[in-house]
């Protein structure tokens, strides 16, 4: 249900309302007074360009066109989805939720959406329970599953499969990663053209840059000054993926500790 129909709703209830009026019964949904003034006026000068309310003597009335509109709104959009969500009800249960909830919140406030939504749907209070009762068992299925999978979780981290961690790309990754490489070489893949300019050509091969110890730290200096560049940085057993100023890395678990152990 849009902001507009609902404004029609509350106007076709009251026989009218004058702007003030409008605004205190919709301002109670908004954090923000400024907001709800804003929004309501939008919404108003809109709904007049379209035909869908009139004013007359400083009230605000709704038109034919906009009865039609409401009639639309419920007739073509909500029960349609509610109709076609509970043919299988448990494969979005969160959106039909909230259809259920939009349904009976617009249903309590317009009698004329109720009727026309009598009319029109296929389902009824019965598949609204017997829907929860298959709810409830495959809850305690998932129940069984999370114990389960947390098993499984456990007994990969013993075999030591593979994980990821998330970092910042900063300077605390930077130190992290300089004392993990020891005296191994640091190798970067970037085609990031802004980022390989300020490479020296020295250590420069196509789109990979390779860096002996003494240069390393110089060389992550560098790329700390384009943050946002797209890279991946090449640690012992670790991949390093650089993306908009945060690292995924990915590797075996007991390496991941490893690198997030190091101060």
């Amino acid at each position: 249900m849009t902001f507009n129909n609902s404004i029609l709703i509350i106007l076709k209830q009251n026989n009218g309302l004058d702007f003030n009026g409008l605004f205190s019964t919709i301002s109670s949904r908004y954090n923000n007074q400024k907001s709800a003034y804003a929004s309501l006026s939008r919404a108003l000068k809109n709904l007049e360009s379209q035909g869908q309310i009139k004013k007359k003597d400083n009230q605000i009335f709704v038109t034919d066109k906009g009865l039609a509109s409401i009639q639309f709104e419920m007739k073509e959009k909500l029960v349609l989805k509610l109709n076609e969500q509970l043919k299988n009800p448990l494969n979005n249960v969160e959106e039909l939720v909230q259809l259920l909830i939009v349904f009976t919140e617009r249903a309590n406030e317009s009698r004329d959406l109720l009727q026309n939504a009598r009319e029109n749907s296929s389902f009824t209070i019965k598949d609204i329970s017997e829907l929860q009762e298959r709810i409830e068992e495959r809850k305690d299925l998932l129940s069984k599953m999370a114990s389960l999978i947390g098993v499984q979780e456990e007994r990969l981290r013993e075999l030591d499969f593979n994980d990821k961690i998330s970092l910042n790309f900063d300077e605390n990754f930077v130190n992290k990663a300089i004392k993990f490489l020891g005296d191994e070489r640091l190798i970067v893949e970037t085609r990031d053209n802004e980022l390989l300019q300020k490479i020296p050509e020295l250590v420069k091969k196509n789109d990979s840059i390779i860096v002996e110890k003494e240069f390393i730290p110089n060389t992550f200096e560098i790329l700390l000054s384009e943050p946002f560049a797209k890279m991946i940085i090449y640690l012992p057993q670790i991949k390093c993926v650089v993306y908009n100023g945060n690292v995924t890395c990915l590797g075996a678990f007991s390496k991941l500790k490893e690198f997030e152990k190091i101060k």
